[in-house]
């Protein structure tokens, strides 16, 4: 029994002790999970020999972990919901952890009786999930680096770790003002400290229910804007709420505070340490789609200075992102953008989709320009970026079988990983090391696009990988979802292409008709839609040239405002005889051409087949990389078709990484 005078600093010392626990488990959790499925593995990937990967057991636990973990759909209103059981029985069981400190030595504490030291406890607890909650918000990778998780992970354990804190935020709020209501002494409730409690509640529930996906999508601006103010207004007013909540505020505030500032000296030291000083170029490729072009370094660039290696200055590794602000445009935003170039170009390369907000307000001055004393239609603009961030994932380079999959914009992502996977086994090759990696990789890069000139927005990248398709070390598969066949005219037949089945063009021709949008269908068309066959097309490369004066046709277009895409496309259409080929003229890519769909799962169990085959022959242990980045229903598709590969009889390691946007 603790004595009546002591129970306030008793309770004062518990509650402060739960609180930090709450924080230190989970950051414990976090850490034991990217060290058990990161860390680990991406050493034990690095050891692995020419045939296959050691360390089987821990391979095939980690495989076993993953089906245990699976992702599930279930279907409402016509509308796939993903999810995983493990990932749901994990929230259960921290809920349930929390609520047992809720009520840990809670009983020995009745000075004021049992319920306003339980609504204490409770409002103590939901304070210990704040430094995790900002953490996963930080920009420098700290959280990602230490769990592994990829940013859709770090995403979903904000929105989740909020709503959770706000859920136990109402029942501390509730039982509070019951209690002093029941014991009619009303002063307790209009008090300075409690009434800061109830601005900080308030702040805290338009954080909760104000950025939801609908009002995001309505106005990014909106959002941004009233995150930023209410977060300021939460955490001030949680400070001064309780003197027991300060430290756990202020280690959130600094850490956040630091990972901004930090953010915030790179933007400037880029700034001043640019070739132009970040005067960025920026195009428009077509009608909803602008490249923005990044000068980065000069001449006096070392790479083998630490700050060039350790804080990517002027260095960056393929499938990271920056964040860009265009004062002109948005004076204090900065948006993310995935780079689409490699570091060795020497350029940052970025799409940018035009939707609302800024994107679409810089289409607009864009399109206002006048161009009339340009000889292009590049207009050079002032910006800012900090980063870059991101691209935390297993070393492609070791595995057996590499899949790329992307749709429309997302091949920024998968474009440079792809690219530069390839330089690095050039690299490799030519120096003679062979070792810790297989010895020939078999590499697809699967890019689903709307209509055929979208190729335009990643030409840059596409023009390098011809080399290694035409080498045959990388297969180039291009679905067109909004088009049918109406390129075929300038599609000439040589003997290596393969023949077209005219009756099922024609029946993937009213199919598409039907649903002619990637994204607007429905899910469960979307799904159905994934599960079709689509026929190879004639591969629109095998040896097609171009007249000597395309660049006239070029100038000539380009003089009447036509954008990159259309010039590209018109362009195209000045073929000859495939079989002359002469100094002036140059061959069209070579990679394959769908319209259709691709069945996403049939491609990935196709790859995890045959690395068994494999396996059963050589008795080694294969693995199979799927990277993705596209829209959300797409990259869970993907992973719900990783999850059916790895239940195939003797199936490889199947190692799934996405980005979503």
């Amino acid at each position: 029994m603790i004595p009546f005078d002591q129970q306030f600093f008793v309770e004062k010392q518990r509650n402060n002790t739960y609180e930090f626990l709450v924080f230190i488990v989970t950051l414990i959790l976090l850490g034991g999970h990217g060290l058990l499925f990161h860390w680990i593995p991406k050493i034990l990937r690095r050891k692995r020999d020419e045939n296959g990967l050691k360390h089987l057991k821990y391979f095939k636990f980690l495989k076993n972990w993953d089906k245990f973990t699976s992702i599930k759909k279930i279907t409402i209103f016509n509308k796939p919901i993903f999810y995983q059981p493990s990932l749901v029985l994990f929230c259960f069981l921290f809920c349930c952890f929390n609520t047992g400190l809720v009520f840990a030595q809670i009983k020995e504490i009745d000075y004021q009786g049992f319920m306003y030291p339980v609504s204490k406890r409770i409002g103590r607890i939901a304070v210990g999930n704040l430094p995790i909650l900002l953490f996963s918000v930080a920009k420098n990778d700290i959280l990602t680096n230490l769990s592994g998780f990829q940013y859709d992970r770090l995403e979903f354990l904000h929105k989740w770790l909020s709503r959770w804190m706000w859920f136990l935020i109402s029942i501390h709020l509730s039982l509070g003002t019951y209690y002093w209501l029941d014991m009619k002494f009303l002063i307790m409730i209009i008090i300075p400290p409690q009434i800061f409690g109830f601005m900080a509640y308030g702040s805290l529930c338009f954080l909760t229910w104000a950025s939801l996906k609908f009002i995001r999508r309505w106005s990014y601006d909106f959002f941004l804007f009233q995150h930023r103010v209410f977060a300021f207004i939460m955490l001030f007013m949680s400070f001064i709420h309780n003197a027991g909540n300060r430290a756990a505020v202020l280690i959130s505030v600094h850490a956040l505070v630091i990972d901004r500032i930090i953010s915030k000296v790179m933007a400037y030291i880029h700034k001043k340490h640019s070739p132009t000083k970040c005067k960025s170029t920026f195009e428009i490729l077509d009608e909803d789609t602008i490249e923005i072009t990044i000068p980065i370094k000069t001449d006096e660039y070392k790479k083998d200075k630490w700050y060039n290696k350790y804080l990517a200055y002027k260095n960056w590794k393929a499938g990271q992102h920056i964040y860009i602000n265009v004062a002109k445009i948005k004076w204090l935003q900065y948006h993310p953008f995935t780079i689409a170039s490699l570091s060795s170009s020497n350029d940052m390369k970025l799409l940018v989709r035009v939707h609302k907000g800024f994107t679409k307000k810089l289409m607009k001055y864009l399109s206002d320009v006048d161009h009339t004393d340009h000889e292009d239609e590049l207009v050079t603009i002032g910006s800012m970026f900090h980063g870059p961030y991101g691209a935390v994932h297993q070393p492609l380079i070791s595995f057996d079988h590499c899949l790329f999959l992307s749709g429309g914009s997302g091949g920024a992502f998968t474009f440079p990983v792809c690219l530069d996977l390839l330089k690095q086994i050039d690299a490799k090759n030519s120096a003679g090391d062979y070792l810790f990696r297989p010895s020939e990789p078999k590499i697809r890069f699967v890019w689903i696009i709307r209509k055929y000139k979208n190729i335009i927005w990643f030409k840059h990248i596409l023009d390098q990988l011809i080399d290694y398709s035409l080498e045959g070390r990388l297969i180039i598969d291009i679905y067109i979802t909004q088009e049918n066949n109406k390129h075929d005219s300038y599609s000439s037949s040589t003997s290596n292409e393969i023949s077209i089945d005219r009756t099922s063009m024609e029946s993937s021709s009213e199919l598409l008709k039907k649903n002619n949008n990637l994204y607007d269908i429905s899910p469960t068309q979307f799904k159905s839609l994934y599960s079709e066959n689509t026929k190879l097309l004639p591969t629109i490369s095998t040896s097609k040239t171009i007249q000597s004066n395309s660049s006239q046709v070029i100038e000539e277009t380009s003089s009447q405002g036509k954008s990159r895409a259309d010039i590209q496309v018109e362009v195209n259409e000045e073929v000859e005889d495939p079989e002359v080929v002469t100094e002036n003229k140059f061959k069209l890519p070579k990679y394959n051409i769908y319209y259709g769909r691709p069945d996403v799962g049939k491609i990935i169990k196709n790859h995890s087949i045959e690395l068994s085959k494999e396996m059963k022959l050589t008795n080694t242990y294969k693995s199979l990389a799927v990277a993705s980045c596209g829209p959300p229903l797409l990259t869970n598709i993907i992973k719900e078709q990783c999850q059916e590969a790895r239940k195939l009889k003797n199936s490889p390691d199947v190692y799934c990484y996405t980005e979503a946007f």
